[in-house]
């Protein structure tokens, strides 16, 4: 993909030179440099709140017990025979923490988890039924509070940043029924 890029840039800034277009090159370069920086910063403070929020949260407790009640939910999905108490609290974090749209405090549970899943995997070259599994309901994770996008779209000054919840509901309750029943046809052939 990197060659693509690359070809796509060099192409394009060789046509700009021949055809004299090198300041409307350098220009966008600038803008699209300053509008990148303005946007970190301003996402980064917008990560922050959401996982200052998650850690007042954990703090409290709060997290832990909504992520013990969403356990037994997650005990439907996985081979109960291969899970420890500390690999369903750390999916159930993850996931939590996902549907609340804080991704980045929901990684570090998802690394535990999977280290946790692979203590318990038998064959070791191979990612086993849980694992996977585990992976499709991180990946088409349930959008509770898509904060990520909302922000997006106010820094973008939207009339209504929030006017994509409903339809983030719908499509990732779309993706991730797609995705349990794949899993789980998958994970029957492959065994």
């Amino acid at each position: 993909m990197s060659k693509i890029w690359s070809f796509i840039i060099i192409f394009g800034i060789t046509v700009a030179i021949i055809i004299g277009n090198v300041d409307l090159v350098i220009n966008s370069v600038m803008d699209g440099s300053k509008a990148s920086i303005e946007n970190v910063i301003s996402f980064a403070g917008m990560m922050c709140f959401w996982s200052g929020m998650f850690k007042i949260l954990s703090e409290t407790k709060i997290i832990k017990i909504f992520a013990r009640k969403f356990s037994k939910i997650l005990y439907l999905f996985f081979d109960k025979n291969d899970l420890s108490d500390e690999a369903v609290e750390y999916m159930s974090l993850n996931i939590t923490s996902n549907m609340i749209g804080v991704g980045n405090a929901a990684t570090i549970n998802g690394i535990k988890s999977i280290k946790e899943l692979q203590k318990l995997n038998k064959r070791k070259e191979i990612p086993n039924n849980n694992m996977t599994t585990f992976i499709v309901l991180n990946t088409a994770s349930l959008q509770i509070i898509p904060t990520n996008m909302i922000a997006l779209r106010a820094l973008y000054n939207s009339e209504n940043p929030a006017s994509i919840i409903v339809p983030i509901w719908i499509v990732t309750i779309c993706s991730l029924i797609v995705g349990i029943v794949a899993i789980k046809i998958l994970n029957k052939r492959v065994i």
